[in-house]
């Protein structure tokens, strides 16, 4: 078997490029994403504020109930 030719290793590579090439992200899909990204954290930080907001009043209002119990049993 004679090795691969300059002229077939080269075809082998253009034709290796010609497949990867479109499924590269571009500047555009990139931006698109952070903006994703940018979203999701700002929703991930509204929820865990609520959460915190709500186990506070969790807190207080079982503490609440525990005075009252203590006071009147």
């Amino acid at each position: 078997m004679t090795p691969p030719t300059l002229e077939d290793r080269v075809t082998i590579l253009e034709t290796r490029f010609d497949t990867i090439l479109p499924t590269l992200a571009t500047k555009a899909d990139i931006a698109r994403l952070e903006g994703r990204i940018n979203n999701l954290e700002t929703k991930m930080d509204a929820l865990g504020n609520r959460l915190i907001i709500q186990f506070a009043g969790i807190a207080v209002a079982v503490a609440a109930l525990t005075v009252a119990a203590v006071k009147y049993l």
